[in-house]
Formats: C-alpha cells, sequence, structure tokens
C-alpha cells in the first residue's frame, strides 16, 4: 500500500462527512475525538475538523498537518473498509502526544490490525 494520503482517501464532500456524524460510532481521549463508520470500500477514509474557537489560522492549519502526516504514517497498520472523522480540541499538543492519542482511538476502536 502506498504510503502518501490519495485523494480517494479523503472525505470531502459535506454529504459523506455528515453521513459518516449521522451513523457512527465514536470514541474519545482528552484532546481528540475519533467518529467512525463502515464504508462499502476497500480502503478507508478521513477527515480532520476542530472544534470552534481552535485559535488562529496558523495553529488551525498546524494541528491538521500535524494529525494527517500522523495517519499517513499508521495508515497500513489499520483495517481496510472505514470512514474516520477526527475531532481535535484545543491544547499544548505537540506530535509526539497527538500520535499517542490517535493510536489510543484507533485501538479502542479495535481499528487497528
Amino acid at each position: 500500500m502506498r504510503k502518501n494520503l490519495t485523494r480517494i482517501e479523503r472525505l470531502r464532500s459535506q454529504s459523506e462527512i455528515s453521513r459518516v456524524f449521522k451513523s457512527s460510532s465514536r470514541v474519545s481521549c482528552p484532546g481528540a475525538k475519533l467518529v467512525y463508520r463502515r464504508n462499502e470500500l476497500e480502503w478507508n477514509r478521513i477527515a480532520v475538523t476542530l472544534v470552534r474557537k481552535y485559535g488562529n489560522s496558523v495553529q488551525r492549519n498546524r494541528s491538521k498537518r500535524i494529525l494527517r502526516e500522523i495517519y499517513r504514517s499508521l495508515k497500513n497498520n489499520l483495517k481496510p473498509g472505514f470512514d474516520f472523522i477526527v475531532v481535535l480540541y484545543p491544547g499544548d499538543y505537540d506530535y509526539s502526544i497527538r500520535e499517542s492519542q490517535l493510536k489510543y482511538l484507533f485501538a479502542r476502536a479495535d481499528i487497528f490490525l
């Protein structure tokens, strides 16, 4: 499997994102929440969202970029066929903390291989 995050691996349209929020399972930890749902595809898709009042645009974009990079490095260890939405909360979280949060959420959702 390729290591980069391709276009088909992203949830892009509002209808896809709202479908995941409506009929989904949720797990959370301090600083992040994972909303996930089975899809009929052979690959996973992901979207990263932030809560309101997250900070300025630099902080928001950096947090999303970091999380997408962490997901990109972990995606080969996940079960295929899921749509994920990761909701991030503000706080003093660096790369290693966000990585451990995401691993914890995937493990709790029983998605790790």
